[in-house]
């Protein structure tokens, strides 16, 4: 039998490669590892196809072993990571380095072991000697020498193994996510306390009594350990004479805490009861994309929770995507306290073995929903009834490395493969999907009020052209009159500034040079409690000098006000309130962000002070004051997407105040009161908003009223990424045709980027498929002639960032 594989990762590997399956292999089946031979090295592969061995067919190599029992990707999953790689102009072997989970990627590595010590050192070249003395510590992998050695390692070891003197062998390495195993003892048998094994043995029948009269029969080690002193000697006694019995099983590793409370279903309003029976009236009945458009606090949530009641009454499994890993521990909760262990969560701040242990409780059927940010669109659930997109709009959606898909679009793809319904769900809906909704491609589902009538809090613009203090003042007279009014009410405070840091840059006084990152064309931004200068890019980090490097004045000003700096000031401001801070300085450690979040809405905090990441999601009832401290900051991007960024941005942090008894009031600091995404977000109008920004769209042509592919090419020498731009777009142009425009190239706005060049195309379309056609045809030669300079073409079908 003939096995087509699938190397991966294996970015320039366009094609599956054919391998000969072990004759003793059984059954495979597409969607399972293997480990095949490739050139000199090992590689793990993707069965894509199994056939027969066409006759007078060149010889194929073997596979080396079968990695699975069953295909960790079934069927359906298989057709979404093809669909994947096609549309998003990728490899097939990086769309399935994308959909598996890091734990099942194997690899292996090249060991190195000294096989003639006595081989005349002192007749060898010096780099050589070098390699020879580091193997005499020991057995070490070819990597961790070249690391040590430097340049000519790879050299070295080739000519000491031609000599005999060194061994260098291949193997796995060690599996990065082993399963847990914990160690049971069990009573053996039910005997008397005057057993003659027991007999004037007070410490061993104790240990023997706690097992016997154990609540579960059965105690794990780590119990007994704490429960006994020596208890290791005492139960390795215990099971040679026959009283215990100890046994190994796999366990799963804790990863969320018990569930505090059960989560009752409330009563729906009129709306929400029309969006239930709607989607619940669709199920079982195949594909069905709706959009659930409702105002903040208008219960979206509760929906999706009856939507998935009923899906569970059914036997089906559903798939919740969020956008950020900061919005899922609240719907997790939420899904949990209504639903217990059926929910699985899934996201990249698990430990590699936490999200390995939900990963197989998901594909073992025993977590029934998966919840999770961008990556958990692959779960492999089977039988799938629904899939909810919260959030639809957000931006963090699109992965920006590897395969540049888009988590919601993948989601509605995997859905039409499944024949199951689609949710999503926001109070801002990306214009792609409220246009699609208005053409009727979607099915548009509206909650126009808040539960419980709860009014929408009134949004104040407070325009800082007229404000003296524009410049040195973050805070209006009015904004800083309604925190202290708030805080004296007992209210809890919002206040909303997307720069982190205390400061924007430094700049020199004396001759205006700003301090630059050495590494990206950005400014430094200064963080005081660390007394350093941090690029948010490429995290280069350097104290504050204490002259300007340029002109030697020591005249450096601190510019900009970031959300460090505003914690401080609301600390003198508001003596006695206690005040936080979340970005993602400030949640970094694991956990850190959930126990932030819980302080938030258990009414712990006063003032939250953040970045977007509380703009979104967080249903705290205490929020009677939002502020909104420089809207401007989205709206000055250079991306067309800005306006429709900011109106979300606003809209949903807008959205975060009077959601409880108490109304609640948001100010907006703006020096541009007049625009129009300002202007809908004050008024909670989307349509408004909508429509401007639609016709805007219209006008000069971007989406969605065409596609967009990006090209960027990325490099440390200027003239050769310039220079493969330009081919790149002189090719492009040629295969146009007139079918799609080609602008470019040019700088990128952020023209160096740790370190690398980068010079942009971006191609626009009616057409998406021909588009796509066109650059897939030219891809394979122009990423040759970027291998050959060091220059990497990166490819962005649907780009959601232009930087």
């Amino acid at each position: 039998m003939r096995a087509s594989v699938v190397l991966v990762p294996s970015p320039g590997r366009l094609a599956p490669l054919d391998y000969r399956l072990p004759a003793d292999s059984g059954r495979v089946a597409p969607g399972t590892r293997v480990l095949v031979p490739l050139g000199t090295r090992r590689s793990m592969g993707v069965v894509v196809e199994v056939g027969e061995e066409a006759e007078g067919s060149a010889e194929l190599r073997d596979v080396i072993t079968v990695l699975d029992d069953a295909p960790v990707l079934d069927a359906s999953l298989m057709r979404l990571v093809h669909w994947m790689a096609d549309y998003y102009l990728s490899s097939l072997g990086e769309a399935f380095a994308t959909a598996l989970p890091g734990a099942l990627r194997v690899d292996t590595e090249r060991m190195v072991t000294l096989q003639d010590p006595a081989g005349a050192m002192d007749q060898l070249p010096a780099l050589q000697q070098r390699i020879l003395a580091a193997l005499g510590q020991g057995e070490c992998s070819a990597a961790a020498l070249a690391r040590r050695i430097g340049p000519g390692t790879t050299g070295g070891l080739r000519r000491l193994q031609q000599r005999g003197i060194v061994r260098v062998v291949e193997r796995l390495r060690r599996e990065t996510a082993p399963t847990r195993r914990l160690r049971f003892y069990e009573a053996a048998l039910k005997v008397v306390d005057d057993d003659a094994r027991l007999a004037r043995r007070v410490a061993l029948r104790a240990v023997y009594a706690y097992l016997r009269d154990h609540p579960l029969r059965r105690a794990p080690a780590h119990e007994l350990r704490h429960s006994f002193v020596n208890a290791a000697a005492k139960l390795r006694e215990l099971v040679a004479v026959g009283l215990v019995r100890v046994r190994e099983e796999e366990t799963y590793r804790t990863v969320l805490p018990p569930v505090a409370a059960v989560d009752r279903p409330v009563a729906l309003t009129a709306a929400q009861q029309v969006a239930v029976d709607a989607v619940v009236g669709a199920l079982g009945e195949g594909f069905a994309p709706w959009l659930l458009w409702g105002v903040t606090g208008s219960g979206k949530t509760e929906v999706y929770l009856r939507v998935v009641a009923a899906l569970r009454a059914r036997g089906r499994n559903a798939l919740v995507l969020v956008p950020e890993i900061s919005l899922t521990h609240q719907l997790v909760e939420r899904m949990r306290a209504r639903f217990g262990d059926a929910v699985a969560v899934l996201h990249s701040q698990l430990g590699v073995g936490e999200r390995w242990d939900e990963w197989r409780r998901i594909a073992r059927g025993e977590a029934r929903i998966a919840i999770g940010a961008r990556s958990a669109v692959f779960a492999p659930l089977r039988d799938l009834g629904v899939i909810i997109v919260d959030e639809e709009h957000d931006p963090a959606y699109k992965q920006t490395d590897g395969v540049h898909y888009h988590g919601r679009d993948v989601a509605v793809m995997r859905a039409k493969l499944a024949g199951c319904p689609l949710i999503l769900g926001s109070a801002t809906p990306s214009m792609e999907s409220f246009f699609n909704a208005r053409g009727g491609r979607y099915r548009l589902l509206e909650l126009p009020e808040r539960v419980e009538a709860r009014p929408l809090p009134p949004v104040t613009l407070l325009d800082l052209r007229a404000a003296a203090t524009q410049h040195t003042e973050p805070l209006s007279a009015a904004l800083g009159a309604a925190l202290v009014a708030n805080q004296a009410a007992g209210g809890q405070s919002l206040l909303f500034l997307n720069r982190r840091g205390f400061a924007n840059f430094l700049q020199c006084r004396a001759c205006g040079d700003p301090l630059m990152c050495p590494n990206c064309s950005v400014t430094l931004t200064f963080h005081h409690k660390w007394r350093a200068l941090r690029c948010h890019y490429c995290d280069h980090t350097v104290a504050p000098p204490a002259r300007c490097a340029s002109c030697g004045e020591p005249a450096l000003q601190a510019w900009g006000i970031g959300t460090e700096q505003l914690e401080t000031l609301l600390r003198t401001r508001l003596p006695g309130a206690r005040v936080a801070r979340m970005d993602r300085d400030t949640t970094r450690r694991k956990g850190s962000q959930e126990a932030l979040l819980r302080a938030w809405s258990s009414g712990g905090l006063d003032v939250l002070i953040g970045t977007q990441m509380i703009t979104k999601g967080h249903d705290v009832p205490g929020v009677t004051l939002v502020g909104v401290v420089h809207a401007d900051a989205s709206l000055n991007f250079p991306d067309f997407r800005a306006a429709e960024r900011t109106f979300q941005l606003l809209t949903q942090v807008a959205g975060r105040a009077g959601r409880g008894e108490r109304p609640g009031r948001v100010f907006v600091q703006t020096l541009q009161p007049q625009h129009y995404s300002l202007q809908s977000a004050a008024a909670h109008d989307f349509a408004r908003f909508a429509e401007a920004e639609l016709e805007a769209r219209r006008e000069v042509g971007y989406p969605p009223f065409a596609r967009l592919v990006l090209l960027r090419a990325e490099g440390t020498d200027l003239a050769q990424v310039e220079r493969l731009a330009l081919d790149a777009a002189r090719v492009l142009r040629e295969a146009a045709g007139g079918r799609f425009t080609v602008l470019g190239p040019a700088p990128a706005p952020l023209e160096r980027l740790r370190q690398r060049h980068r010079f942009q195309i971006l191609l626009r379309g009616r057409n998406g498929a021909a588009l796509r056609r066109s650059v897939a045809d030219a891809l394979p030669a122009l990423r040759a002639a970027g291998r050959a300079t060091d220059v990497r073409l990166i490819v962005d079908v649907d780009p959601y960032s232009m930087l």
